[in-house]
């Protein structure tokens, strides 16, 4: 069990200032989801790099941190993912190397974690509770819930095409009565992309089958 009080401060934040709807994620369910830390940059041939949402959400994010480094003992994790009433289809976690650190939290009823195969298969009520596991090797979603349902999960990132890419060191601090992402020492608010300025048509959530996905969803 994690305290309810350990989720305070985030739930504040998110009250305050909900997650935007992440369309890169329709595939493997609906609603509100965030990565922050390490991701994969999608056509851009530099890489996995830090989330965009690391410095547009720096005080977000350093609250994650936070709870990290209080919480998250049993793994290795460069990355994080938040979400806020997201419905999880069925899917695996392609890109987590190893097993990955996931909680629930928030006033909400149902939304139990089913992981549909493998040793840990079986239902699992997440609230305010933890699990470890390998998500990338399992089945799994999240069963319809009422209420505010969010969830956080810790993970390692990595892509095979960038196994010896190195990130520089980040950190959030807080200055001039502002929070304020670091990378590499350097304040940082955005990264160059070689598709900056493209326009990109969204995709209609309605049109998209998520049935079963073996892309990046963490619930």
């Amino acid at each position: 069990m994690i305290p309810a009080s350990a989720f305070d401060d985030i739930i504040d934040e998110l009250e305050q200032r909900p997650l935007d709807v992440n369309h890169y994620r329709v595939k493997t369910g609906s609603g509100r989801s965030q990565a922050f830390g390490i991701v994969g940059k999608r056509s851009d041939p530099g890489g996995p790099d830090y989330s965009r949402q690391c410095w547009i959400r720096p005080y977000l994010y350093s609250l994650l941190l936070d709870f990290g480094e209080t919480y998250v003992k049993d793994i290795s994790w460069n990355a994080i993912t938040l979400n806020q009433g997201y419905q999880a289809a069925p899917h695996y976690d392609h890109h987590n190397k190893g097993p990955s650190f996931l909680a629930a939290f928030g006033d909400y009823e149902g939304g139990e974690l089913l992981v549909h195969e493998g040793p840990y298969e079986g239902e699992y009520d997440m609230r305010y509770n933890y699990l470890v596991m390998d998500f990338s090797k399992a089945l799994h979603s999240v069963k319809p819930f009422t209420g505010n349902r969010c969830s956080v999960v810790y993970y390692y990132y990595e892509d095979p095409r960038w196994a010896n890419k190195t990130h520089p060191k980040a950190e959030v601090r807080f200055q001039g009565g502002d929070y304020i992402f670091y990378r590499g020492g350097v304040p940082c608010k955005g990264l160059p992309h070689h598709l900056k300025g493209y326009r990109h048509s969204k995709i209609d959530p309605a049109k998209v089958d998520t049935t079963i996905n073996h892309g990046e969803s963490q619930e």
